[in-house]
């Protein structure tokens, strides 16, 4: 009688680490999630999907368009540094970019100035 309870307790007990673990598992996904949407240009839309490069198109004025590739580069290198386990962000984000756009090459401008002169301030 006694090997049968210690059993179910057994049982008992890896349930509680099983749900533990499984929880844990959901946290640590759902904290990686938020850490990579607080890149700049990626989003989560409502079906799963990920998207790395989601921007406004080109207005056309080159002096809005040129600073906000900026911006978005100057973010995605900050996040980069906060986070580094998301640095493959910024390959998906050149696989999806349309390097023709006005924000697309002040964006490259930025990164470039960014990876040669690591030293300036973002």
């Amino acid at each position: 009688m006694m090997a049968a309870s210690k059993k179910v307790l057994d049982l008992g007990d890896f349930r509680q680490e099983s749900e533990s673990a499984t929880a844990e598992a959901a946290k640590a996904a759902d904290w990686w999630e938020q850490e990579w949407l607080k890149f700049p240009t990626v989003s989560l839309d409502g079906e799963g999907a990920w998207h790395y490069w989601d921007v406004p198109a080109d207005t056309g004025v080159y002096q809005d368009d040129w600073p906000l590739g900026e911006r978005l580069a100057k973010g995605t290198i900050a996040q980069m540094r906060r986070f580094p386990e998301g640095s493959t962000v910024l390959r998906r984000i050149l696989k999806e970019m349309d390097p023709e756009t006005t924000i697309a090459q002040g964006f490259l401008t930025a990164l470039e100035d960014c990876l040669c002169y690591p030293d300036r301030e973002l």
